[in-house]
């Protein structure tokens, strides 16, 4: 009897099809939904598919020269003719795999023409897409089906994550759901340490206590580094590391560099203690040794270097405080404004984050780039382009070495191609622009021109999932947030009121101190 109210409808032979690539149903019994998954008997078990469209019909209304020659006699179709019972709708479905148990294939062979289709069940949605239930992350639910998105961490972010939308899609909302998923982790679950590179201050809440019970607390889970205090340690900067913060330097340049800094590490070791750029600088000026050209120009690129204010004898933060289990570290650098001096923290950090999880002095680690686009540009020359390497880097060794890396983008279109398409799973919110839909098309292996039409018509909190961590793509939306918002989702009328009362308390207070 189950079975029977299951059913949506029944398989219909078109001049195209049923074939492996699309299927046609007429709609027999209830509503079926663009996005929603079907299943329908086949030789070799159950095939799950996804509905892309749906069509309504009705043969009294085909030809238009009918109805607007019967319409202007003042005649209505519907009050004349059983119209309503030959309204009908058809679906349109894409064939996502097979499955017998736990054994899914890929679709190599039609359906029969009047085979039942039915509403996928949530037992086998949960098999196809391999949900874990026990100790998976949830990060929303599949409409239609009421069923929990539940995704092993493994798959999800081992082999790198992806998420892609336009502006006020609810890419930070999304990244956000999942902080609080791997900070929800338990020891005996699995818990990897978190480092989010945030532009903007985006994920600045997270260190605020609530102070009602209706948010979620991860202050004592959070640590947040101020972008202005950071330091670089000097003495832990070879030649090369400063030859990829300054791309214009040459080959004769490093090669000096090189010889002065062993010499100032020697010294170290003499008893003479650490080191800054000033004193690089500094026995640079001083080496008569040097050519003269060689010289004036190393001093030059140095000193410029030296006025970002980054430089130091010791690390600040070190890497121990920045990665811990379970714990969240947001480098906020919405105070600074020199594009190049984030490209430098970044690229020091990520490159000190990967070598110490290669020599597992520090824990497996998920790190997050805000503004990907900005940091690994798709077309931009090395000199504006100082992250592209490290993280190219990341994106093809990482998953060997437990240095897991996202990426979040609301312009795909400039973010490096190489990089994107090393994320294996991508988590893509709305967008409109054809540039970025075609760059997403190009880059994800796992998507069609149909789903990336639907990807188009998606609402706020809506996604499409693709890779490694589902297999097949899948349409769900993500779950309610439990944390405090972001001082960023205010909205534009309640910034407005709060600015003008806080400015009228301001004027009283000071009228009273008057």
């Amino acid at each position: 009897m189950k079975e029977i109210e299951n059913i949506l409808g029944t398989v219909v032979s078109t001049q195209t099809g049923p074939s492996p690539e699309e299927i046609e149903f007429v709609v027999t019994s209830g509503n079926a939904h663009r996005g929603q998954f079907v299943e329908m008997d086949y030789k070799e078990g159950t095939l799950v598919g996804l509905i892309t469209n749906v069509i309504k019909t009705n043969r009294y209304f085909e030809r238009a020269e009918s109805v607007k020659e019967f319409e202007a006699k003042g005649a209505a179709l519907f009050e004349q003719f059983p119209t309503q019972e030959w309204e009908y709708l058809v679906g349109n479905v894409r064939p996502l795999g097979v499955f017998n148990q736990n054994l899914i294939k890929r679709v190599s062979f039609p359906p029969s023409p009047g085979t039942k289709v039915r509403h996928a069940s949530s037992e086998n949605l949960k098999k196809f897409f391999k949900f874990d239930e026990q100790k998976g992350m949830h990060l929303g639910q599949i409409e239609h089906h009421d069923l929990n998105v539940n995704l092993n961490l493994t798959k999800l972010i081992q082999k790198h994550l992806a998420i892609l939308a336009m502006s006020g899609a609810g890419k930070s909302y999304t990244v956000s759901v999942l902080f609080e998923e791997l900070l929800k982790r338990k020891e005996e679950q699995g818990r990897i340490g978190l480092v989010v590179f945030d532009p903007h201050g985006e994920y600045s809440s997270f260190a605020i206590p609530p102070k009602d019970k209706k948010s979620r607390d991860f202050s004592d889970k959070t640590k947040i580094i101020k972008a202005q205090n950071i330091q670089i340690s000097v003495p832990r900067l070879s030649a090369g590391n400063f030859g990829a913060m300054i791309p214009s330097m040459s080959s004769a340049q490093q090669r000096y560099l090189s010889r002065i800094l062993r010499k100032l590490y020697s010294e170290i070791n003499q008893g003479s203690g650490p080191y800054d750029l000033n004193k690089v600088i500094q026995t640079i000026a001083q080496d008569s040794t040097m050519k003269k050209n060689v010289r004036d120009a190393l001093y030059d690129k140095l000193s410029e270097l030296n006025n970002l204010g980054i430089f130091s004898e010791i690390d600040n933060p070190t890497i121990d405080e920045m990665v811990k289990p379970g714990q969240l570290t947001i480098v906020d650098m919405s105070d600074i404004v020199n594009i190049k001096k984030k490209q430098i923290i970044i690229n020091y950090f990520s490159q000190k984050l990967f070598n110490e999880r290669r020599k597992k002095t520090i824990p497996p680690f998920l790190m997050v780039l805000e503004e990907a686009h900005q940091f690994v540009p798709e077309h931009a020359p090395k000199e504006t382009a100082l992250c592209k390497s490290v993280i190219r880097k990341i994106a093809r060794e990482g998953r060997k070495f437990g240095a897991a890396l996202c990426l979040i983008s609301q312009r795909p279109v400039h973010l490096d191609t190489t990089s994107l398409s090393q994320c294996n799973t991508q988590i893509i919110l709305r967008v409109t622009n054809p540039n970025d839909l075609k760059h997403i098309g190009e880059s994800s292996e796992g998507i069609d021109s149909r789903s990336l039409n639907m990807i188009t018509s998606l609402q706020v909190g809506e996604a499409l999932m693709v890779g490694e961590a589902v297999s097949y793509p899948m349409f769900f939306k993500i779950r309610k947030r439990e944390s405090l918002p972001s001082v960023h989702e205010v909205p534009l009328e309640q910034a407005a009121i709060d600015f003008e009362k806080n400015s009228q308390k301001e004027t009283e207070e000071t009228l009273q101190f008057l």
